[in-house]
This record gives C-alpha cells, sequence and structure tokens, in this order.
C-alpha cells in the first residue's frame, strides 16, 4: 500500500482544514513547493495535492505553484481542486501529473468523464466525498442522494479505475479513518481505492492496509507529528 502525504493549498500556502471547513483552517508553511520536496526525501510514494481554492471557486487558482511542485518532484504527483474541463485534465497530465483527481464534475457533467476516460482512463481518480453512505458534492454541501455503492458501480462501470475514498465526517479530525464503509465499498466496487480521512496512527495503517486499499492520503497527522512517514511507509509496504 502506498503511503501518500497530503499537500492543500490555499493562496498559495499548505493548509489542512477540518471537515473541509475553511474556516478551520491551519496554515502549515507558506512553502508547498518545499514540503513536497521534504515529503520525496523522507519517502513519500507519491503525492497529492489539493487546489481547495480552485475546488472552492470551480476553476484552477493555484495552477502555477501546482506545476511547480510536479517539476520539483521526481515522485508521481496527482492533483485535484477546480478541474472542470478536459483542457484542466490535459494541461496538468501533459505537464506531468500522474493522476488527476474529479469530483464534483463527475455528476454534473458525465460527457466530461466519458471523454477524458476515453483519452486519460489510466491518470483519472476520481474523489468519492461520503457521509452516512451518501455521495455528497459541491463542498459537501449538496448530497446526491445516491448511495455511495451504487454511485461506485455505475462509475465503474463507466471505466473508472481509481477511486478515493474519503468520510467526511472524519476528514482532518484525527479520528481515525471510517474502516467499515471502506472495506464494504472496496469489497463491493472491486476498484482500486485510496483511503482518505482521519488517519492518525499506525494502527489506522494496518487497518486500512487490511481493507485493501491500495493506498492512504496522510495530511493533518503528518504535519502535526502524530505519525511519521517514515514509520508509516514500513507498515505499508
Amino acid at each position: 500500500m502506498e503511503i501518500i502525504p497530503a499537500i492543500d493549498i490555499i493562496e498559495g500556502k499548505c493548509v489542512r482544514l477540518t471537515r473541509g471547513d475553511f474556516s478551520k483552517k491551519v496554515v502549515y508553511s507558506d512553502d508547498p513547493i518545499a514540503i513536497a520536496k521534504e515529503w520525496e526525501n523522507r519517502g513519500a510514494d507519491r503525492i497529492h495535492i489539493v487546489d481547495l481554492d480552485g475546488a472552492r471557486l470551480g476553476k484552477l487558482v493555484n495552477k502555477d505553484i501546482v506545476l511547480k511542485i510536479i517539476k520539483s518532484v521526481k515522485v508521481p504527483v496527482q492533483i485535484g481542486g477546480g478541474i472542470r474541463s478536459l483542457e484542466s485534465i490535459e494541461g496538468y497530465i501533459e505537464y506531468g501529473a500522474k493522476k488527476v483527481i474529479l469530483g464534483s464534475i463527475v455528476f454534473e457533467d458525465e460527457k466530461l468523464l466519458e471523454k477524458a476516460l476515453l483519452k486519460y482512463s489510466e491518470n483519472i481518480i476520481v474523489s468519492l466525498d461520503v457521509k452516512d453512505e451518501k455521495v455528497l458534492i459541491n463542498g459537501w454541501l449538496k448530497d446526491t442522494g445516491s448511495s455511495f455503492i451504487e454511485i461506485g458501480k455505475k462509475l465503474r462501470d463507466l471505466g473508472v479505475k481509481e477511486f478515493i475514498y474519503t468520510n467526511i465526517e472524519r476528514d482532518g479530525t484525527l479520528y481515525s479513518p471510517d474502516i467499515e464503509g471502506l472495506k464494504k465499498f472496496i469489497t463491493s466496487v472491486n476498484v482500486a481505492t485510496i483511503a482518505s480521512g482521519g488517519i492518525s496512527s499506525i494502527e489506522d495503517i494496518k487497518d486500512v492496509k487490511e481493507t485493501g486499499a491500495i493506498g492512504a492520503i496522510i495530511g493533518k497527522a503528518l504535519y502535526e507529528g502524530k505519525i511519521s512517514l517514515e514509520e508509516a511507509i514500513k507498515y505499508a509496504h
């Protein structure tokens, strides 16, 4: 299983939110590029970047910094936030992003997803944000009304080959991940899935690995020293 440190960007700074709440923002660094290099030097398998300004505004905002990160590290980079067009997807992939993460746009523009999968099926990750077994979109404000299993299967059948599963009640809380939901999703949908939200201890790493997840995104726990990257990698591999 891969260990994937998260770099969330607001106004060019590396931050973490709690349950996606922009009012509960903690700035950890003014230099996301230096943070990316540090995670690479310490053994990260890949790096997870989210342009949070982009996610909120529905357009690429911190693109220049993201591109600098991609060029400054050799480990694979996955990027999400504000990616709402085929041009945006192509731009990041052609510049060197290994994976592009799509969220709300998948539910608003199925044609875009189909076009993206046709051209870049190996490079697309769909991020599912789950609460009470339902998928939420638009900054977790809108309930799709569909179960995460139902949506996972539908997207799998469209050709999605990789998911990020986030239980939004756990995200940024350090309360440990939703192992039950994660396991249910992986078992039912049977597609490569990365766990996200609440991972904050070696026990969490072990539990996530046992679900069959291919990766674990870790954010706040790394920045606050609750878990060391090296130790997480040791137990994940």
